[in-house]
């Protein structure tokens, strides 16, 4: 069975660089079967990462007319209809996103500052956020990360999502803000966001996007955690948080035999059939 699918993307309806038709032709041309689309949730309180409300509504309209013609003709890949929900957006927000998509990830991407009740993105632009730590947290980085860890597992066990989003993503600059991902309080505040995550949500992505933006050679979430979610016997999917059509399929060639070496026996992909998940041999 094909590895080819990627539940992950972003369109020109949010922050992608890419609209719906030329990435389903990128998915075409690769050999996909299956793909899924998580434009990031209407929250209210940035407009230009998210989508606006009628936007959503624009998007999953579109996706819903794509979904149905590839079922109706047997046009690959199978189209699925997802989100990606930041924590933050609000709860009747989030309970009708739940009713409308075929699926949702849940993901962290702001904590807000006590200074002026704003929400900073936690891998946005450099220097917001290195004056968010300096201001917030006293320049202290990894009690930054704690804070995003907690708010992850709050989350994650109180939303319940289908996939877990890009898990350690406040790495994204470390070396900017001087978080050391090393320190022993930093990796023991990932684990157990980690085991309190997997109560609420089994399915963790592999996520490569870090890698098609040049910001690491390996994927997101860290070995360490990785091997930690193996022990607790949770799933994995391959995505490539897509906003670029080039990086459809980035790293997967890397990324595959690496997952396999570290005692992982298969993923789970968008299905092709009736259920949403198909498992695949690695």
């Amino acid at each position: 069975m094909s590895f080819l699918s990627c539940a992950h993307t972003h369109t020109t309806y949010c922050d992608g660089r890419t609209d719906i038709p030329a990435m389903v032709a990128r998915a075409q041309a690769l050999g996909f079967v299956s793909l899924g689309f998580s434009g990031h949730a209407y929250q209210g309180f940035d407009p230009n990462y998210s989508m606006s409300f009628c936007g959503q509504q624009a998007y999953h309209d579109e996706l819903r007319a794509l979904q149905k013609t590839h079922r109706e003709q047997g046009i690959t890949p199978k189209i699925y209809i997802g989100l990606e929900q930041d924590a933050l957006v609000p709860q009747a927000q989030k309970e009708q996103n739940r009713a409308q998509f075929d699926y949702i990830i849940g993901s962290v991407h702001y904590l807000s500052n006590i200074m002026d009740g704003k929400k900073e993105a936690v891998d946005g632009p450099k220097d917001i956020l290195v004056r968010f730590v300096t201001e917030v947290f006293d320049g202290d980085a990894v009690e930054m990360a704690k804070a995003y860890y907690r708010l992850l597992a709050a989350s994650i066990q109180a939303d319940k999502p289908d996939i877990i989003g890009h898990f350690d993503v406040v790495r994204k600059h470390a070396g900017v803000i001087g978080l050391d991902t090393d320190n022993p309080d930093y990796r023991r505040a990932a684990l157990a966001s980690l085991e309190a995550a997997y109560r609420g949500c089994r399915l963790l992505e592999v996520n490569t996007g870090n890698i098609a933006r040049g910001y690491d050679t390996l994927p997101y979430p860290a070995g360490f955690l990785l091997d930690a979610w193996r022990e607790m016997g949770g799933e994995l999917t391959l995505t490539s948080d897509c906003h670029n059509a080039d990086a459809l399929d980035c790293a997967y060639a890397q990324v595959l035999p690496m997952l396999k070496s570290k005692g992982f026996k298969h993923l789970l992909r968008l299905g092709t059939g009736d259920e949403l998940w198909d498992e695949v041999s690695l």
